[in-house]
This record gives C-alpha cells, sequence and structure tokens, in this order.
C-alpha cells in the first residue's frame, strides 16, 4: 500500500493506491487532524510509508522571501572576492578537501553576535569535499541561532560554489517551515518521506537539510498522477486549483525538467519541473469579474468570500454547500466564469498544446469548455481532483549521491563524509571502476531507507577524473562522480 499527500495553499489532497485506488480532499483550515483521521479511514491500523508533497515552500518564497532576513558568512579562501554574497572570513578548504587555513573563532562569534538576521547560511569553497570548517561554525552560530535556522551548503551536491552559496540562503529561509511541517507529520507517523521538484522521493532528513529540494514538488507531482491516470504520454497538464493554475507538459510521460532554477530572484543548483502557473483559481474573488486574489474559502465550503467557486454554483453546478452560494449570488458570475475560461484557453494556445489532461478540483466542470475555446482534445481522469496525492504515491525514491576519490590518500568522500575506501581500487582504478563504487554506494543508501533499487534506474549526472603526478611520478587518481536514481513511477505501476 502507498500513500501520498499534496499540501496545497487551500486544500490537502489524499491518495492511496492498493487494490484500487482510494482519494479524498481536506481543507487545510482544518488542520493535520482532520487530515491524518481521513487518513485513518482510509488505511485503517496499516503502517504506511507516508510521502508528501507541497506547495507551501514555494508560496514562502512568492509571498514572504524578501522579508526573512539571512545573515550569509563565507569561507572561500584567500585570494577569492565573493563579498557580494555575504561576509567573507578567514578559513579555507582546498581542491583536495585539506583545511589549509582554519576558522578564527572569535571573529565568527563577532560576526555572528554584530549581525543577528531571522536565518543563517554558512557556505565553505570545497565543503563537499570536507566540511569540517562548516561544522565548526555551526557549533559556534547555534549560540545565536536555533539549529531550524542554520543551512550548511556541503548538504548540497554540486560543485558550483556561487550557485551552491545562492541555494544555501534559500534553504535558510525556507528550513524553520519544513522542520515545523516534519514536526507536525511525525507526531502521527514515524517513516515519512517527501516529494521532490524533480517528482522524486527523497527521506525528511535530507528535506530538513536541503529543502529547496522541494520547490515545485506540486506541480511535479500532478504531472505524474495525470501520466499514471490517463496513460498519456504527451500532453499538457492543466491543474486548476484553489489559488492558482498550473500548467506542466508531459513528453513520454515524463514532465521536461529545468536546471539551476531562478528561485526567489537567486539562480541556485535545484533541478526541478518546469512548469507555468497563473494567479486564478477555484478560490478566487469574483467582483464584477475574477480577480487575482483569494481571501478565504469559497462561501460553498464555509468561507465569506464570493468566489469562482461560488459562481459555478450559481450557474447550476452543486459543488459543495451550492445553495448557500446561490443565496449570496451575484450578476457577474457568468462573465467571471466565462473570463476564467477565456484567461486559461488563452494560456494553452500561447503554450501550443494540442491535448490537455484537466486535474483539480474544478476540471470536471470547467475543461470542457477550456478545451472547446482553445481547440483542443482533452482528458478528465477519474481521481482528478486529487491527482497531485496520486502522483507522490506511485512515484519512486530519488537521491542524488556526490561521490570524490582520492586514491593517492586511500579516500572517499560521500556528500561530505569521508570514509576509508576499498583496497581494490587503490593506486589508477578504471573510470569505470569509480563510476561503479559511486552507484554501489547509491544503492546501498536506497535500501537504508527501504527502498530496493536496480542500476539500470541509476544514471550518472557527471564524471570527471585526472591522475596526480608528484616529482614525475604517478601518484594516484582523483575523480568526481555524480549519480542519481532517476525520479519516475514505481515498477509495479508502470
Amino acid at each position: 500500500m502507498r500513500v501520498g499527500i499534496d499540501i496545497g495553499g487551500t486544500n490537502t489532497d489524499i491518495a492511496v493506491i492498493g487494490e484500487e485506488i482510494k482519494t479524498a480532499k481536506i481543507p487545510n483550515y482544518l488542520g493535520f487532524d482532520a487530515v491524518f483521521r481521513k487518513l485513518s479511514e482510509l488505511v485503517g491500523e496499516k503502517k504506511i510509508k507516508l510521502v508528501i508533497s507541497t506547495s507551501v515552500p514555494l508560496n514562502l518564497i512568492v509571498s514572504k522571501f524578501d522579508e526573512i532576513k539571512a545573515q550569509v558568512i563565507l569561507f572561500p579562501g584567500s585570494g577569492l572576492n565573493y563579498e557580494s554574497y555575504g561576509k567573507q572570513l578567514k578559513g579555507a578548504v582546498n581542491h583536495r578537501g585539506d583545511v589549509v587555513e582554519d576558522l578564527d573563532e572569535r571573529e565568527v562569534e563577532e560576526v555572528l553576535r554584530e549581525n543577528k538576521a531571522d536565518c543563517l547560511a554558512i557556505a565553505c569553497k570545497f565543503s563537499i569535499r570536507n566540511p569540517e570548517l562548516e561544522l565548526k561554525a555551526y557549533e559556534i552560530a547555534k549560540k545565536y541561532y536555533s539549529e531550524d535556522e542554520i543551512a550548511l551548503s556541503h548538504h548540497i551536491p554540486v560543485l558550483n560554489y556561487p550557485l551552491r552559496i545562492n541555494t544555501t540562503i534559500i534553504n535558510a529561509k525556507l528550513m524553520k517551515k519544513v522542520h515545523e511541517m516534519v514536526k507536525s507529520v511525525k507526531a502521527y507517523y514515524n517513516e515519512v518521506y517527501f516529494y521532490k521538484g524533480d517528482g522524486g522521493i527523497i527521506p525528511y532528513q535530507i528535506a530538513l537539510n536541503n529543502p529547496s529540494e522541494l520547490y515545485n514538488s506540486s506541480p511535479a507531482a500532478v504531472a505524474f498522477g495525470a501520466y499514471f491516470l490517463t496513460g498519456e504520454k504527451y500532453a499538457l497538464v492543466v491543474d486548476i486549483g484553489g489559488t492558482t493554475t498550473d500548467f506542466v507538459f508531459l513528453g513520454d510521460g515524463k514532465p521536461k525538467i529545468i536546471e539551476r532554477a531562478v528561485i526567489g530572484g537567486l539562480k541556485s543548483c535545484v533541478r526541478c519541473v518546469e512548469s507555468h502557473s497563473i494567479p486564478f483559481g477555484g478560490d478566487s474573488l469574483v467582483e464584477e469579474t475574477i480577480k487575482p486574489v483569494r481571501i478565504s474559502q469559497p462561501i460553498a465550503f464555509g468561507g465569506n468570500s464570493f468566489t469562482l467557486t461560488d459562481a459555478l454554483n450559481c450557474l447550476g453546478y452543486e459543488i459543495g454547500d451550492y445553495k448557500k452560494s446561490r443565496e449570496a449570488k451575484r450578476d457577474d458570475c457568468e462573465r467571471a466564469v466565462e473570463d476564467f475560461i477565456n484567461i486559461v484557453a488563452e494560456k494553452i494556445k500561447e503554450l501550443k498544446a494540442e491535448k490537455i489532461i484537466g486535474t483539480g478540483f474544478l476540471a470536471p466542470f470547467l475543461i470542457k469548455d477550456i478545451a472547446k475555446k482553445a481547440g483542443v482534445k482533452y482528458i478528465v481522469p477519474e481521481h482528478c481532483e486529487s491527482a497531485n496525492a496520486v502522483g507522490v504515491a506511485v512515484s519512486r525514491l530519488s537521491y542524488t549521491l556526490y561521490a570524490r576519490f582520492d586514491t593517492e590518500n586511500k579516500i572517499a568522500v560521500y556528500d561530505g563524509e569521508a570514509t576509508f575506501i576499498k583496497d581494490r581500487i587503490y593506486g589508477f582504478p578504471e573510470d569505470e571502476e569509480l563510476i561503479q563504487l559511486a552507484v554501489d554506494k547509491l544503492i546501498s543508501i536506497a535500501k537504508d531507507f527501504g527502498e530496493e533499487v536496480e542500476e539500470k534506474d541509476v544514471r550518472v549526472l557527471y564524471f570527471n577524473s585526472y591522475v596526480v603526478v608528484k616529482g614525475g611520478i604517478r601518484r594516484g587518481k582523483i575523480a568526481d562522480v555524480i549519480v542519481q536514481i532517476e525520479p519516475g513511477i514505481r515498477e509495479e505501476f508502470s
């Protein structure tokens, strides 16, 4: 049995995938208690692995990113200038992962004491080869910040230092919100995983250290959910949510992935699905026409704002407590619905889609007219209202591992944690042997998290190696390898 949850800006969707598909939608204002009561009804007392996708980090970035002030301290090494990114301090790690200059504890104390902010980002160049300086600074920083306010860059498996600084800043701003969410969920369930923005699943511990991985997770989830529910490999998914309507292309059954996403104005290391959004949805305010504003739930669901959902009820549909919508009827209902249909249809034309898959709670009521207006074919699958949670439930674990091998020193570094490697690769192993060692380590990590992964599902994202020569003598070999379990639908569901 697989369970997926999508926490959106308005509702939380649940999907339970077993011999049959069971779905439910719970308004967020009812809280986690209501969500997990409903989940207990659906699964009984069975032990489950809970996987969560959420648009909360995305909403936080959109609404409050600039309001959250981050202090940034850097250890790039002498001769390098990164002052435009943050406060540059003494301390350096070289390209071999050796500490060539220790940090000055008094300097770190003084900077932290005088520049307290909402959160802290610590980034040392080459820290993914040796995180020692970041960890030392972290221990000092705990006097001034709580643990859920401090982000360290060595948790990001990318060599590009400027992008890693930016991503660490983003992580620092997101950490407290994700920590709070994990704490709330773990009060109910112990085995908790999160859904990444590229469509893969990661253990919650990784999300705590690198929460930017969750960026765009809801659009990724709805894309895989739409593919699973329809089998359509090539289409535009149109997901009508409460606050926004999102558009995600499927190509060969997968959403398009973008690298180095710009988040909060910062170019980052984040890989995520390419999506497009418009600020209109079922909870959008209706005043003369539809407005890109959400004030509350629809009147039909206990709110006090007349929304697109209420307008649909006044035109003859029966959504929620439709009678209350009709009691508050306005003269502009028809125009509001027509304007929404036109706005979505124009976006579909702009994106040059030929076929759309409608998802979201209002898809059964609107997609047919939207498709007609846009001149495209359409599908509205069963369980469309919770397609995002379905996508979460059927997806597999995806993990990215950075490995650094230095055979002269007989050491391997995996995401910043040093361990001695086996004697069999001492000296001058073939590139294929080093890649295989990284793949084996990745599969072993997945197994520790209870997932069986086959080699065919692992791909090499990056590889570079060179021989170390000193005094005209070959001393060893150094290699950088980045491998990933590819995101996708679990084999038993594909």
